[in-house]
């Protein structure tokens, strides 16, 4: 399902939709935090056995343990997620799952492209019907994908739809 929309998305004219490898921004903020930490750890605290001490050479090592892992698998990786050129922002994934007989009302508001009705459907969290979609965070772009959970595997009952904002 993802690989799909990501292939629709992709396609669009203009470039409206670029693969790009997520940043490295935000583990690198995570390390740098970390060793911060356990330099107040080694400067500041006085007692090294103390309760204190402890929970920052736990939390500072954490920290520097997930940045440095983080920002090597997304420099060294070839996952790419879509961006919106136009909003500057990375697209997010999200999987929700309905019960099957909501499908006619869950078609009809992917092809109505009405955010809200979907929004308001109440979910399930049995896979019979399954709706993956990858939008901006102002909604400015929403890619739909519906599909149907049917001989131990998930078919798509729709081609995806792009709406634009």
């Amino acid at each position: 399902m993802k690989d799909t929309l990501c292939k629709v998305l992709y396609a669009l004219p203009d470039g409206v939709v670029e693969a790009r490898r997520r940043s490295v921004v935000k583990p690198l903020v995570a390390a740098i935090c970390g060793i911060v930490i356990l330099a107040i750890n080694y400067f500041a605290v006085e007692d090294s056995a103390g309760a204190l001490s402890m929970m920052l050479l736990v939390s500072g090592l954490v920290l520097v343990v997930y940045g440095v892992v983080a920002v090597v698998l997304r420099l060294a990786g070839s996952e790419r997620v879509p961006y919106d050129v136009a909003a500057k922002r990375y697209m997010s994934y999200r999987e929700r799952f309905y019960d099957r007989e909501r499908l006619p009302a869950l078609l009809r508001a992917v092809e109505d492209g009405d955010n809200a009705a979907i929004d308001a459907m109440p979910t399930s969290n049995i896979s019979a019907v399954t709706l993956a979609e990858y939008r901006t965070s102002a909604n400015g772009m929403v890619a739909y994908v519906v599909c149907e959970y049917v001989g131990f595997e998930s078919k798509p009952i729709i081609e995806p739809r792009v709406i634009r904002r």
